[in-house]
């Protein structure tokens, strides 16, 4: 059984390390680095392996397979119209084989949270990032065509990662997970610390302003469940002083917008995303109601978004909820708002009067982080992507926890009821005492 465990282990590891955006699908099949894609010939026989490896860790816990399904109806559904959106998509094909691709990187996340105990899926993200991180410094140093960017952020360290935005993105998940581990104690107090730092190193040298601020913002997010705890007179006082907090940074932000903006290596185009932004929202109003069909808007050379993808290199709208809009219409925003929903208020209210509250702390921490990369970054419905992952992990542990909770009320209900019910038994079938002298 410990070979079995450290089989399905050692899988998911490699599987993390292939969905977290790097060059390594491409470097591993012979491809050209320089102009990278994770749809080249090799890079799909990669990931077809990667399905295969999917595969065989369902296939060794079958249970699992059933469960699947209802780990999170809403995923499923969204699942479900990825695959119905090519009935009407500009692209059928590529709708149908890039949504094989989002069903077997959701399915690894579901499986994640339901195998494996909480501390021991922080373990396994951590491994896995934190390999892609030593990987990259070790990139910046042997092979600085591939760790350093040569095009529009010059001598940022972007590692073995396909541009710099995404090495944030993926040692934002390595701090947050981090983080859980040393607050909850799972793991060795100086290996953590260790690894954080130089996370945050990278974070710096890519010169990722979201990868930064989103830093911040996961750690303030997983004090703030903390202080949150208690009784009113702890609570009420908490809560003012991050009202009072929230007021002074937007006051803050809405008066030195700009010098924010260049601080974070942003102008106020964001870097041309405001221009990208108008387009695809003319884009949206033709075809708000369904959409484009899953992934299929920036395909093709003549297609609604040719123009940035040929001109730009762009091919996502850098922003969450714009290209869940292209993809899947406005059903499709409606669910990802049920789903972000759950994350932060279930995660925050769990946290707060929950008997246990590190799983929903860190949850609730995924859908701050998310809601922050996601102004300026496409970070849902992603295909072969830790962003997804990572939010399918949350979503599903919550599903979990709430089931776990209603199980254990359910427990001490039906204990109760049974007490009573033994007590009344006894009650009525007890002798009377009649007083001295006089029979019962």
């Amino acid at each position: 059984m410990r070979i079995l465990e450290f089989l399905e282990k050692s899988i998911t590891v490699v599987c993390i390390m292939a969905f977290g955006g790097t060059v390594l699908p491409v470097l591993l099949t012979g491809g050209s680095v320089v102009a990278a894609d994770q749809e080249s010939s090799g890079a799909m026989m990669f990931f077809a392996g990667i399905y295969v490896l999917i595969l065989l860790l369902i296939a060794l816990r079958p249970s699992l397979a059933f469960r699947i399904p209802t780990a999170s109806p809403a995923v499923t559904v969204l699942l479900v119209l990825a695959f119905v959106s090519a009935l009407w998509s500009l692209y059928p094909d590529v709708t149908l084989r890039r949504s094989l691709a989002f069903l077997f990187t959701t399915v690894f996340g579901i499986y994640m949270a339901l195998r494996f105990t909480f501390p021991e899926i922080m373990r396994l993200l951590v491994t896995g990032l934190s390999a892609l991180m030593f990987l990259s410094f070790a990139s910046v140093v042997a092979m600085p065509a591939v760790g350093l960017d040569s095009a529009q952020h010059v001598g940022a360290w972007k590692g073995i990662f396909f541009q710099k935005n995404v090495t944030g993105r993926m040692m934002v998940w390595l701090v947050l997970c981090l983080l859980w581990l040393d607050w909850q104690r799972e793991a060795k107090r100086w290996v953590t610390r260790s690894l954080l730092a130089l996370a945050l190193l990278l974070i710096v040298m890519s010169r990722s302003g979201t990868g930064l601020v989103t830093s911040v913002l996961v750690a303030a997010a997983l004090l703030a469940t903390g202080l949150v705890r208690g009784n009113i007179r702890s609570f009420a006082p908490t809560m003012a002083l991050m009202l009072v907090a929230l007021i002074l940074a937007g006051t803050a932000t809405a008066s030195f917008w700009h010098d924010a903006l260049y601080a974070l290596g942003r102008d106020p185009t964001l870097t041309g995303r405001t221009v990208l932004w108008e387009h695809v929202l003319g884009s949206i109003s033709d075809r708000s109601l369904l959409g484009y069909g899953y992934a299929a808007y920036w395909y093709g050379a003549y297609g609604p978004g040719s123009s940035f993808v040929e001109s730009w290199g762009i091919n996502s709208a850098h922003n969450g909820w714009l290209e869940a809009t292209l993809d899947l219409g406005v059903p499709g925003v409606i669910i990802l708002i049920v789903i972000m929903g759950r994350l932060l208020f279930q995660g925050f209210f769990a946290a707060r009067y929950g008997a246990s509250r590190a799983e929903p702390a860190w949850a609730f921490a995924v859908g701050c982080a998310l809601i922050a990369i996601s102004i300026s970054e496409s970070v849902f419905l992603e295909r072969h992507s830790m962003n997804w992952i990572v939010l399918v992990i949350g979503v599903v542990r919550l599903m979990e926890h709430s089931r776990r909770q209603r199980f254990l009320q359910a427990q001490h209900h039906a204990r109760a009821q049974r007490q009573a019910r033994e007590q009344a038994a006894y009650a009525a079938n007890a002798p009377v005492y009649a007083g001295p002298g006089r029979p019962f």
